[in-house]
């Protein structure tokens, strides 16, 4: 499992097995201290992979009303 200042190699939320302290982390991004647990070691856990896709929305051009 990873821990803290490793690079993160796939997209998810993860939790920190000290206190379930859950964080949403990108690819390539280094993992975190544990907030309540700074300058310690950090184990993290993947606990989603089916994270929702976050897309622009597009907006419709017709004038208001």
């Amino acid at each position: 499992m990873p821990q803290n200042g490793e690079v993160n190699d796939r997209f998810g939320v993860y939790k920190s097995l000290c206190c379930d302290r859950q964080i949403l982390l990108r690819e390539g991004m280094n993992f975190p201290d544990c907030p309540n647990h700074r300058k310690l070691t950090t184990v993290w856990k993947m606990v989603k992979t089916d994270v929702i896709e976050l897309r622009p929305v597009k907006r419709s051009k017709s004038k208001p009303a």
